[in-house]
């Protein structure tokens, strides 16, 4: 790439990683860190040294390429020269690492050819253990824990989007409870969108593929949905590596076949996050408006329309930041949060939960508040009922995420 001192590059949401030191000359190797693209768009991995992470730390789309060279000089105290700098640049552009003409050209075409595919594949099965028999591994999921009973028809449920074994008490507890219900005409399934483009809703008409089999997306009513709140699927693109959806689809097929209903797969953005207050698309439909078009939609259709959310709350230990052990004390803390949250919840409703977790600037770092405040702004009529609470503690890894199983009837 030909040096240009005014280009002001902007990095897109990247994942550094670790990369185990090689020996060299019988001595420790140079320590390297991998980024990758988490949201599977690109597959590529570049390999770097840690001191030129700094330099994408002030690739903000502010600076220019001789301010970012400057800034590293002051940091690093070494000077890094423009030949390299443009080498670097230009394996950031061919790798769709940077916002950039060339990256959006590459997401067109991956949209185009996602759409025309029609089928959204669950890429995480063969490691979530559904690949072999996944009627077994699911059926066992409900079968080794305790069946809480719901009294009345269930209308909605909170579910983990947790990997099924470590998730698996709420698991069981949401999903066992909807053993005996009639099959649903439609299911919405609202996940959470961990790291996609979008910082609003997010839709796709594609049907879901996994190893239980394909379940149609109701294009129908999101055509009537889309209606009312305006292109839900500028970034539908977003569906692929998120996994938060495609979890309650492979249950739901499990217990009510994957042909027997249709699904409306949406992502929510994280209303008490930074970027949420910061950037949102001009033209997106807010959350809460999102969630009562929904509501309403839902309310007048003669359709038995389930709602599902796939939700995890807190996120707490080492590797997510904190300085404290997973000590008896800290988890306690981080339960009577959670527990606040949930009791807002069946209170007040949506509002207030939304409140409690972005309280002190959502120091337990709960991922979910979006697609649960929707559920329960469409559900605002039902009862909620806590089936389960649970903390999935690993204190080899020093992390934990919780998580709750809620029954709407």
């Amino acid at each position: 790439m030909t040096w240009d001192p005014d280009y002001r590059p902007q990095l897109r949401t990247i994942e550094p990683f670790a990369i185990p030191p090689r020996e060299a000359d019988g001595g420790p190797g140079e320590v390297l860190v991998g980024l990758r693209d988490p949201s599977g768009l690109s597959d590529v991995v570049l390999t770097m040294s840690y001191p030129a992470l700094e330099l994408l730390a002030l690739m903000d789309g502010q600076r220019t390429c001789a301010e970012i060279r400057q800034g590293f000089l002051q940091e690093q105290g070494q000077p890094i020269s423009t030949d390299t700098f443009s080498i670097m640049i230009g394996h950031l552009h061919d790798a769709h690492f940077l916002e950039s003409q060339k990256f959006e050209t590459f997401y067109e075409q991956r949209l185009a050819e996602y759409r025309e595919h029609g089928i959204r594949e669950m890429p995480h099965a063969e490691a979530l253990g559904l690949g072999t028999d996944p009627v077994h591994f699911l059926d066992g999921i409900i079968l080794r824990n305790k069946r809480i009973p719901v009294d009345g028809e269930i209308v909605g449920i909170i579910a983990p989007h947790l990997d099924y074994p470590r998730g698996e008490p709420c698991y069981a507890a949401a999903y066992g409870a909807l053993r005996g219900r009639k099959t649903p005409d439609r299911v919405v399934i609202l996940g959470t969108n961990h790291f996609g483009r979008s910082t609003s809703v997010v839709a796709t008409a594609n049907d879901f593929n996994t190893p239980l089999g394909t379940t149609r997306t109701d294009t129908e009513f999101l055509a009537r949905l889309e209606v009312q709140c305006g292109d839900l699927r500028q970034f539908e693109l977003d569906h692929v590596r998120e996994h938060s959806v495609e979890l309650q689809v492979a249950f739901l097929q499990q217990l009510f076949g994957a042909a027997a209903f249709t699904i409306v797969p949406i992502l929510c953005p994280d209303p008490c996050g930074q970027a949420w207050i910061e950037k949102q698309e001009g033209d997106a439909i807010d959350i809460k408006d999102f969630a009562a078009a929904l509501r309403d939609l839902v309310k007048d259709d003669p359709a038995d329309t389930l709602i599902v959310a796939g939700a995890d709350m807190s996120h707490v230990g080492e590797n997510f930041g904190d300085d404290r052990n997973l000590d008896d004390t800290f988890l306690k803390e981080v339960r009577d949060r959670d527990q606040h949250a949930l009791d807002q919840l069946a209170q007040n409703g949506a509002d207030a939960l939304v409140s409690s977790v972005a309280k002190e600037d959502n120091p337990t770092r709960v991922c979910s508040a979006g697609c649960i405040s929707v559920l329960a702004t469409v559900l605002a009529d039902a009862t909620p009922k806590l089936l389960h609470y649970h903390q999935a503690v690993d204190q080899e890894s020093q992390t934990c995420v919780t998580c709750a199983a809620i029954a709407y009837t």
